[in-house]
């Protein structure tokens, strides 16, 4: 019995925590602001797909918070709440990403050209870094140098990046 419960100990909690984002055909199941993806935004998904995402064992240690508003649509988001997160976690849902967590400034793309912003799920910058450094990820990226505070204009070359 103590063997039993031992080993429900170890596997349900990992049950419970992989759920991911809840999303019902890869849409956001509570309540978002939508927002159709700038060129730039385009090339910061497919920058993070072929370069974040690609080298996840060399990159995990970095921040995932690259992803930025344009300025129109960091104005909806403050009308919508009161503040306006500077970066979020990109997520493409269209290709069925849905990480663990946890969960907080998200943007999920839904299609090639549209995303969306989970309102609940919102954080105020000086929070969201509090719990980037409780993850334990330096908050720069090589991937996304203008993302940190070392402003290269550049991003660093990874072992095996294209």
């Amino acid at each position: 019995m103590r063997i039993l419960i031992c080993l429900m100990a170890l596997v349900v909690p990992g049950v419970v925590l992989a759920d991911g984002v809840p999303l019902k055909n890869g849409r956001y199941a509570g309540k978002v602001l939508t927002f159709s993806l700038t060129p730039e935004q385009r090339a910061a998904a497919d920058r993070f797909r072929t370069c974040h995402l690609a080298h996840f064992r060399e990159t995990n240690i970095y921040t995932p918070y690259v992803f930025r508003l344009s300025k129109e649509q960091a104005e909806v988001v403050r009308r919508a709440v009161g503040f306006a997160p500077s970066r979020f976690d990109l997520y493409e849902t269209y290709r069925g990403f849905n990480d663990s967590g946890p969960h907080w400034n998200l943007a999920l793309r839904y299609s090639a050209e549209r995303f969306e912003v989970p309102l609940e799920l919102l954080l105020r910058d000086h929070a969201a870094s509090a719990a980037e450094r409780e993850q334990g990820w330096k908050n720069t990226n090589p991937c996304f140098p203008l993302s940190g505070p070392n402003n290269s204009s550049k991003p660093t070359p990874l072992r095996g990046a294209a």
